[in-house]
């Protein structure tokens, strides 16, 4: 169980942090914490630096957000699904490798390559060398999410908690994407994917925060 509830985290930033186009919704759709050397060569073609540009290139500012987001000192996101309460998930990060994973199931600290996790109130700490894989399993997720960005469009201006934001559409399949960027900074300040899997549709909302104060310190081991 401690491995399910790792690789369900480590697939749920993924997601989140990559703005994937595929709604990652158990540990079954989770990527092997060995599997660095497969995804390597999947990598090895990173997308270019993107400049945000404020709707001038939609594409272009969907992918910048993503970019700026992990060159940040800290941000937390929570991510909820109105169709799949398992994915609901609160995520933490502090540059350059420390993440916190809150889910339903238990929660999850990554410091380095050091993973903890906590199912049943007690933590322990894991076999799992964690820290590398996230950071190529979110680098993927922006590249093959760059991959599937074609015919975004900017379909209205909205506020999420206050800031002014520009709302830009994309699909691809049969996943609808919408994603909400601050007016100001460029940041992605909302996503929320809809998503039909096998015959049954899925929705998911990722909100993020760039202002709350985050700590991730190792947890005790009795």
């Amino acid at each position: 169980m401690k491995k399910i509830l790792f690789l369900t985290a480590i697939a749920l930033i993924s997601a989140a942090c990559g703005n994937s186009t595929e709604v990652k919704n158990s540990a079954a759709n989770a990527p092997s914490a060995n599997a660095n050397a497969a995804n390597s060569q999947t990598v090895s073609q990173s997308v270019k630096e993107e400049v945000f540009t404020a709707g001038a290139d939609p594409r272009a500012d969907i992918i910048s957000a993503a970019q700026k987001r992990q060159k940040l000192p800290f941000w937390s996101a929570k991510v909820t699904s109105e169709t799949n309460s398992a994915v609901n998930v609160e995520m933490e990060y502090i540059a350059p490798d420390r993440y916190r994973f809150k889910l339903l199931s238990g929660e999850v600290i990554v410091i380095g390559n050091d993973t903890y996790s906590n199912e049943d109130g007690k933590w322990e700490k894991d076999d799992e060398d964690a820290g590398d894989n996230i950071k190529e399993q979110i680098t993927m997720g922006i590249n093959e999410g760059a991959k599937n960005l074609k015919e975004v469009q900017i379909v209205g201006k909205e506020k999420v908690n206050g800031k002014d934001a520009t709302v830009y559409s994309h699909k691809f399949g049969d996943i609808s994407t919408k994603v909400w960027i601050a007016n100001d900074s460029g940041l992605e300040l909302k996503n929320e994917v809809v998503a039909n899997i096998g015959g049954k549709v899925q929705k998911q909302m990722t909100v993020y925060d760039y202002n709350k104060k985050i700590s991730i310190e190792a947890p005790k081991i009795d």
